[in-house]
C-alpha cells in the first residue's frame, strides 16, 4: 500500500527520469512557452482591446469621467500619469455618447439648456451670469467645428447697460484655441472666428475680439487705428511680398538645379509715407488788368491875358492825351500728385547655389533671377549670386532620426507579431503535451472490474486475517493494478542482490 500512496511529486520525478533527453527538452521549452504566453499574451491582448477615450485631461475632468465610468460599470485604464483614459475599443463611441447625454464630457458646459429649467426667486444678476455662461458655451461648441481646432474656451465681458449713461461701456471677448498637432489656422479662419463672436454678441465690434492659442501667440490681426497696429500691418505686408518673391525664384531654381540645391533671400525696401506733390510750371506773361486814360480839348487863354497866335497859323488849337496802364503776371501750370503708401524703393536679393559653378553659369542664373524679381537698376536694385558647398549635417541627422524612428516602429510591430506567435505556439504546444499525457494515461488506465450480482447470504463471523495474509493480499492487489511498477521493483531487487 506504500507504493499506492506514493506522493504525486515522487511519481512525477520518476516519470521525469524515465524521459529521454529529447523529451526533457521538449517539456522545458513547453513550460517556458507556457509561462511567456501567460505573462505577455494577456498584456498584449489587453493593449489591443483598449482605445483612448480622452487624452490630455485635467485632474478634475479625469476624476469626473472616472466617477461616471464606475457608475456605468465600464472597465477602464488610466495611462500618461492619469491624463489619458482607456476603455474597451468596441465601447469608445458608445461611452462618449452616454457621457455626452449625461453632460459629463470633459471641459463641456451647458449652453442655452441652462434655461430649460427655471426656478423662482432668481435675481437679475444670476440671470445675466447664466446668459453669459450659456452664450460662451454655445460659441465654444461652434468654434470646435472649425478644422484644426481641438479645444476652445470663450471669455465674454458683458458690462451692464444703464439708461442714465450716455456712453455705454463696450463689450469685449477673448477666445483661447488649442490647435491639433501640426495644425495652424489660416488668417481667413481667424477672421471667421472673430466675425462669429462679434456677430453673436450685441454691441461687440470685431476690433474688440482677441484670439490667441495655448502657446500665447496672438492670432488676430492688430487694430487698424493704432500706430503699433499700422507698423505691424506694414511689416506683414513686406514679409508677405518678400516670401512670395523667394518662392518664385526658388521654384525656378529647383526646376533648373534640382530640389534643395539653392537658397534664396529677398529684402524689399518700401516707402509707406503719404505725400502730396504740387508742381508749378511757368507759362510766360499773362495780362491780368489794363487801364487806359484819354484826354481831348481846345487851348484857351487865361482870363485878363491877350491870346497869342503863331505867325501864319490858324485862329485856334486842340490837344489830346492817352495813358495806358497794363498789369502782367507770370503764368503757371499746377500739377498735384498724391503718392500712395507702400511704394517699392529698392530690392535686393541673395542667391546661394550648392556646389562650385563656373562664372558663365552663375551669370546665367543671375539673369534668370533678375527677370523673375523684376530687376530695375534705376531703383538701385542689387542681385548677388554665389556658390558654396552646403552643410547638410543637420539634414543627415534628421534623416537618421526619422530612419531610427521608423526602425523602432517596425521593431515594435515585429515584437507584437512575435508575442502573438509565441502565444499561439505556446498554446498549441501545451495542448499537444496535454494530449500526449492524456493519451498515455488512458493507455495505462486499467479496465473497470465487472461487478457480479451478489446473492445475499447469511453473514457469519469471519476471523481477522493475519498480518502476513494482509500484506500478501495488498501485494497481490498492487500487482494486478500496476504490473509495470511491480516489475520495475522486482528488477531493482534482482540488481541489488547481484
Amino acid at each position: 500500500m506504500a507504493l499506492a500512496t506514493k506522493p504525486v511529486w515522487e511519481r512525477w520525478k520518476s516519470r521525469w527520469e524515465s524521459f529521454s533527453p529529447v523529451q526533457r527538452v521538449a517539456v522545458v521549452v513547453a513550460g517556458v512557452a507556457l509561462i511567456a504566453c501567460c505573462v505577455f499574451l494577456p498584456l498584449y491582448l489587453a493593449q489591443l482591446n483598449y482605445a483612448p477615450l480622452f487624452k490630455g485631461l485635467r485632474p478634475e475632468d479625469a476624476g469626473a469621467v472616472v466617477q461616471k465610468l464606475e457608475e456605468m460599470k465600464v472597465p477602464y485604464r488610466m495611462t500618461d500619469g492619469g491624463t489619458t483614459i482607456l476603455v474597451p475599443k468596441d465601447q469608445v463611441y458608445k461611452v462618449r455618447a452616454e457621457l455626452a447625454a449625461k453632460g459629463a464630457l470633459p471641459g463641456a458646459g451647458k449652453g442655452f439648456e441652462l434655461f430649460d429649467k427655471t426656478r423662482l426667486g432668481i435675481t437679475d444678476f444670476e440671470e445675466q451670469v447664466n446668459y453669459q455662461r450659456a452664450l460662451q458655451e454655445e460659441l465654444r461648441r461652434t468654434i470646435l467645428q472649425f478644422d484644426g481646432v481641438e479645444d476652445a474656451r470663450v471669455h465674454l465681458v458683458l458690462p451692464p447697460r444703464s439708461p442714465f449713461v450716455t456712453e455705454q461701456p463696450k463689450p469685449s471677448a477673448s477666445v483661447v484655441l488649442k490647435l491639433k498637432p501640426l495644425e495652424k489656422l489660416k488668417p481667413e479662419q481667424v477672421e471667421g472666428i472673430v466675425a462669429l463672436v462679434s456677430g453673436a454678441v450685441q454691441g461687440l465690434k470685431p476690433e474688440d475680439v482677441r484670439v490667441i492659442d495655448t502657446r500665447g501667440e496672438v492670432l488676430t490681426p492688430p487694430t487698424q487705428g493704432g500706430e503699433v497696429g499700422a507698423v505691424r500691418n506694414q511689416q506683414e505686408l513686406v514679409l508677405a511680398f518678400e516670401r512670395e518673391l523667394e518662392r518664385r525664384v526658388k521654384n525656378l531654381l529647383d526646376q533648373i538645379l534640382g530640389p534643395g540645391k539653392a537658397a534664396v533671400m529677398v529684402n524689399a525696401d518700401f516707402d509707406f509715407s503719404r505725400r502730396e506733390v504740387v508742381t508749378v510750371l511757368p507759362q510766360g506773361q499773362v495780362p491780368v488788368s489794363e487801364h487806359t486814360l484819354t484826354e481831348q480839348g481846345a487851348a484857351q487863354a487865361a482870363a485878363g491875358v491877350a491870346p497869342t497866335y503863331p505867325a501864319g497859323g490858324a485862329g485856334g488849337q486842340n490837344y489830346s492825351k492817352q495813358e495806358t496802364t497794363r498789369n502782367y503776371q507770370v503764368g503757371e501750370q499746377r500739377e498735384k500728385v498724391i503718392e500712395v503708401p507702400g511704394r517699392l524703393r529698392r530690392l535686393t536679393a541673395s542667391v546661394v547655389v550648392d556646389g562650385n559653378l563656373d562664372p558663365v553659369t552663375m551669370q546665367k542664373i543671375q539673369n534668370l533671377v533678375a527677370g523673375a524679381l523684376g530687376y530695375n537698376p534705376q531703383r538701385g536694385d542689387q542681385i548677388t549670386v554665389d556658390s558654396f558647398t552646403f552643410d547638410r549635417t543637420y539634414q543627415r541627422q534628421m534623416e537618421a532620426e526619422m530612419a531610427k524612428a521608423e526602425a523602432k516602429a517596425r521593431q515594435e510591430a515585429a515584437k507584437r507579431r512575435l508575442y502573438t506567435l509565441i502565444g499561439a505556439g505556446a498554446g498549441g504546444l501545451l495542448g499537444l503535451v496535454l494530449l500526449l499525457l492524456l493519451r498515455r494515461r488512458l493507455r495505462r488506465a486499467p479496465e473497470a472490474p465487472v461487478v457480479e450480482e451478489v446473492v445475499p447470504v447469511a453473514v457469519t463471523a469471519v476471523p481477522p486475517p493475519s498480518p502476513t495474509d494482509q500484506k500478501f493480499a495488498e501485494v497481490k492487489e498492487l500487482a494486478e493494478k500496476r504490473p509495470e511498477e511491480v516489475a520495475e521493483i522486482i528488477k531493482v531487487w534482482l540488481r541489488s542482490e547481484e
